[in-house]
């Protein structure tokens, strides 16, 4: 398996280049020479406004300032836990709940940071599903997500982030996902979901912008739920996106971790301070968006960062109460008890990051 998902890993490095958008002082050495630190990240697919924090600290020399020369690469499937517990990279990018299901089978995870606090996988469906349940998005939480029955809503996949909002949107209108709806795993990242869509293999689906935006403006979808702009009032303050390591990779790369998490701190210090700064970075990152579509999904996405990288104990105790529903109804043993914040966090490198600002 090691092997595999290294050869999975470098795949993926080569393919970089799909990031786009970054700066020379993102990928470049720092201007006092060459950066000492050397670390890896990896996310499912190669762009969204999810991993906006790291690639602008890319993009913008952050890293970089911080002593950190980081390499990016995607593997274009919902869940990748596999992948870094084998070794393929050194940090990884994704929704807690999945570092949760390999940390209560006691998996050596740990997570270090995080910066999205909207459950920002976005839900779309077909307009004449919308019309026929007599639903918009204006309407309640429960009879939009009523409006999901009979449907096939593709999602990444068992585990990942747009599965579980769509297993938990239908238990809030009591539809059994095995029987009264069909939820479709596809994998190949935005593209293959919506060529999905675009053949009419599914009436809609889970995932975040710009895809959600695309469906939107070129396929005729719409948003049943925008969950950065209009979730659910309890799912307000969500954690989504955090950056997970191995402990092995915690106890050999303490400064790599820390100078990571300094570049994300200012990146989202940046977003917070500067959003026209981000907006104009944003428009070169994801430069070959039509200029209409990026205006809406840059409106529709600027509310989900976060102002430091340091999540919450309420924000555990939600993705907890969160996970733990969606494994009992998929009938698997719940949280185990004791299990706990520290449990699930190592966040020495945030706060050590954050002191040094």
């Amino acid at each position: 398996m090691r092997d595999i998902e290294r050869r999975s890993f470098m795949q993926g490095v080569a393919s970089v280049a799909m990031l786009g958008g970054f700066g020379a002082a993102g990928m470049a050495p720092a201007a006092f020479g060459q950066t000492a630190l050397e670390a890896s990240s990896l996310r499912s697919n190669a762009k969204s406004f999810l991993w906006g924090a790291e690639d602008f600290a890319q993009g913008t020399g952050l890293f970089t300032g911080a002593g950190l020369k980081l390499s990016l690469a995607a593997t274009n499937r919902g869940v990748n836990q596999d992948a870094l517990i084998g070794g393929a990279a050194d940090i990884l990018l994704g929704a807690p709940t999945q570092n949760m299901r390999v940390q209560i089978r006691r998996q050596p995870v740990k997570m270090i940071c995080g910066w999205v606090n909207k459950f920002a996988s976005n839900v779309v469906i077909r307009k004449a599903a919308a019309d026929k349940a007599g639903v918009t998005e204006a309407s309640a939480p429960v009879q939009k997500a009523a409006a999901l029955r009979g449907l096939k809503i593709g999602t990444t996949g068992p585990g990942g982030g747009p599965d579980q909002l769509a297993r938990y949107l239908m238990r809030m209108a009591k539809i059994d996902p095995a029987t009264d709806a069909e939820l479709v795993p596809i994998q190949g990242g935005g593209a293959a979901i919506l060529a999905a869509y675009e053949r009419g293999t599914i009436d809609g689906f889970v995932l975040s912008s710009p895809t959600s935006d695309v469906a939107i403006s070129k396929f005729g979808a719409v948003y049943l739920f925008n969950m950065v702009t209009n979730p659910p009032p309890e799912l307000e303050d969500y954690l989504y996106i955090t950056a997970s390591v191995s402990e092995k990779t915690a106890k050999e790369k303490p400064a790599e971790l820390t100078a990571y998490c300094k570049g994300i701190a200012l990146a989202l210090r940046g977003i917070s301070g500067d959003p026209a700064g981000f907006k104009a970075w944003a428009k070169t990152h994801f430069g070959d968006m039509d200029p209409a579509l990026f205006e809406t999904a840059f409106s529709n996405n600027i509310g989900m960062y976060m102002k430091t990288p340091v999540p919450s104990r309420k924000q555990f105790d939600l993705n907890l109460e969160f996970l733990d529903a969606e494994l009992k109804q998929l009938a698997q043993p719940g949280i185990p008890a004791g299990f706990r914040f520290e449990d699930a966090y190592d966040l020495s490198f945030a706060e050590k990051a954050m002191a040094s600002l």
